[in-house]
């Protein structure tokens, strides 16, 4: 009898091993074995009770590891189920039906957690039934659950539970034996590919890092980080962070990975926390940089760290696929800016005209400030920018503001980025147009687009874009002064409209929220100071070419209906109030006289306020208190005359 079985089981395990020789590739990353001895509970056969309470047995699973988490292999086993005694099919009087399957498996392993494994598997094929000297071949299957502690990367050992079908005569509905089982099971994995033990970093950049825009580096990426997991399991809680000693101002985390199976790479963007030492770099360079991976392995904390080079280019260059990167290299806070436009400003404060814009006046004294000091336009010779703004693919080089008033030329982007330094410095808000050859800033002159007529006659030569009076100014003619520069500007911005040209619009305010200024400066001095004679008599003469155009059509519209209408109240303050806006108080003092003659209490009000600003109070006092007489409840005059009076007592 036990010759029979021996010889069965031979021929069974040839069998077997021939097509386990077929089932798993040779090229398998990871062979898995499984020994797994078990009681068997064949209650679930149907029919008669053929057999005990309880058999035994084992199964031997081979198999291979694909996908991460399927297993594909082969099975076999040998069970022995105790008959009972008052069997008839006991023909043999064999006290055991012995079993022997063999088959393919197929099932998928999980860890929930480090050390725990959970596994759930099909495995069908043939079987042979023994019971003394008669056989029988048919067909089982199995369900199994299986839950493991993981010793080490390559053994586990865990309980398994399955449900066992044996047919009869059919493929289903006839069980010869069906019954549950229960074991232990001790489970080796064979890593065909060696492992180092480690975790390693590679970088893959989109392109070189631009020292310009250090700052948004910090929310987006330049490139792609790989991570390689070459440990002896699957590694957790994967952190990534960058750190390159001074060029970073903190270990920056770029991202975290759940996990990554044994012998992958996983992927993650590759940002950094730059610092300003960054911008040192006057020339293409390099930085040494480092990836901290922090990880974990069957529950065991470990860190690894890999080397890697980011590839830099120098601080001035730039691609002009987004115009608004320009607004980093506008810096209201270097040394040179303030300084040069505290100069400026405190000239334009003492020759302020209270009656015209004060935004205005202070761009004027800017503009004619630099071209005073020297700084002129001159088209670069390597990178021009009336090439290479078109190409956006292409790097150009572009002066920080420091540079242009160090070397007094610069590109019409380079003057123009000065420019609105300057003026951003002194709180005037700018922003910029690109055209096809020409380099257009615009500064904020804060009047609302309702009040055009007060200052302007009509909107034919300033731009409107969110309710507010911006003027424009041609980098195209910067040497040819504020006036002819904003006239030429104009001329650009209505050509763009009647061509239906597309162009660039960019606010600097909103395109620092993007691109924050990168504040590079010597720390030196660099005087470009003109007299400030000079600067108040050229900005004089902007001023009376700026009131010529803008207020004496007005002016002499007030005067033809005069001559036309005979004389006013009304048309006589309409005349007044624009010479005062036009700064000609001179022009206004005896128009108002004649209104106050008339018996008009706000040119008695305007003939005081002339003469508070002239600082002549006395005089001043004397037209408030006229109105006062003749309207002792006139708040502008009460408030007015109080004010003086109480800034003479104070002196």
């Amino acid at each position: 009898m036990k010759r029979v079985i021996f010889s069965n089981f031979k021929k069974v395990l040839i069998a077997f091993l021939i097509w386990a020789a077929c089932v798993i590739p040779a090229s398998a990353l990871e062979l898995v074995f499984s020994l797994t001895p078990q009681l068997a509970y064949p209650f679930l056969t149907k029919g008669n009770v053929k057999y005990d309470n309880m058999g035994y047995g084992v199964m031997l699973d081979t198999g291979v590891t694909l996908f991460d988490y399927l297993n594909l292999g082969s099975t076999v086993g040998f069970y022995g189920v105790p008959k009972k005694s008052s069997s008839k099919l006991d023909e043999s009087k064999a006290k055991n039906v012995f079993f022997v399957p063999f088959g393919i498996k197929v099932g998928t392993t999980l860890y929930p957690l480090s050390r725990l494994a959970v596994s759930a598997s099909l495995a069908t094929g043939p079987s042979i039934a023994i019971s003394g000297s008669q056989q029988h071949y048919q067909p089982w299957y199995s369900a199994e659950l299986s839950a493991a502690f993981r010793i080490n990367p390559s053994m586990s050992l865990g309980v398994t539970g399955s449900w066992l079908d044996y047919q009869f005569s059919t493929w289903f509905k006839n069980p010869l034996m069906q019954g549950l089982t229960v074991g232990i099971g001790f489970t080796y994995r064979l890593d065909t590919v060696k492992s180092s033990g480690s975790v390693s970093a590679t970088a893959e950049f989109d392109d070189n890092v631009f020292p310009l825009l250090y700052t948004i580096y910090k929310e987006n990426s330049f490139g792609t980080l790989h991570i390689s997991n070459d440990e002896t399991a699957e590694i957790k809680n994967v952190r990534v962070s960058i750190r390159a000693n001074d060029y970073t101002a903190s270990e920056l985390e770029c991202g975290v990975i759940p996990v990554i199976r044994k012998h992958r790479t996983e992927s993650i963007p590759l940002t950094a926390d730059f610092s300003d030492a960054i911008l040192q770099f006057s020339e293409n360079g390099q930085i040494p940089a480092e990836v901290v991976i922090n990880y974990e392995l069957l529950g065991q904390k470990r860190t690894s760290v890999s080397q890697i080079i980011i590839p830099v280019y120098n601080r001035n260059q730039m691609r002009w696929a987004d115009p608004a990167v320009l607004a980093s290299y506008v810096s209201a806070s270097s040394q040179e800016v303030m300084e040069f436009s505290k100069y400026l400003v405190g000239v334009a404060r003492r020759y302020l005209r209270s009656g015209l814009n004060r935004n205005m006046q202070f761009a004027m004294y800017v503009y004619e400030g630099m071209r005073l000091g020297g700084i002129r336009t001159e088209a670069d010779s390597s990178t021009p920018y009336d090439t290479y703004h078109l190409q956006p693919s292409e790097l150009d080089y572009i002066q920080y503001p420091y540079q242009t008033m160090l070397y007094k030329y610069g590109d019409k982007d380079d003057v123009g980025i000065l420019l609105m330094s300057l003026l951003e410095s002194v709180g005037i808000e700018s922003a910029f147009i690109t055209t096809k050859d020409d380099f257009i800033v615009l500064f904020n002159t804060e009047i609302d687009a309702d009040n055009v007529q007060t200052y302007f006659d009509g909107s034919d030569r300033v731009v409107i874009p969110d309710g507010h009076i911006w003027i424009p100014l041609s980098m195209k003619v910067f040497e040819q002064g504020f006036i002819n520069s904003w006239y030429n500007a104009v001329d650009e911005i209505m050509q763009l409209y009647e061509n239906d040209e597309e162009y660039n619009y960019v606010g600097i305010t909103d395109a620092w929220a993007t691109y924050p200024p990168a504040s590079i400066s010597t720390g030196d001095t660099i005087n470009l100071e003109s007299s400030e004679k000079t600067v108040a008599e050229i900005v004089e003469t902007d001023i009376s070419r700026y009131i010529t155009a803008e207020f004496g059509p007005q002016i002499a519209a007030v005067q033809n209906r005069i001559l036309k209408e005979g004389a006013s109240v009304g048309l006589y303050n309409q005349l007044g109030m624009l010479y005062v806006r036009a700064g000609m108080y001179s022009s206004a003092i005896p128009v108002y006289q004649l209104s106050a003659k008339m018996g008009s209490i706000p040119a008695m009000n305007n003939l005081g306020n002339i003469a508070s600003l002239q600082k002549k109070y006395d005089e001043a006092m004397s037209w408030y208190k006229k109105v006062l007489e003749l309207d002792p409840e006139n708040a502008t005059a009460k408030s007015n005359l109080a004010r003086i009076q109480s800034d003479l007592q104070n002196e």
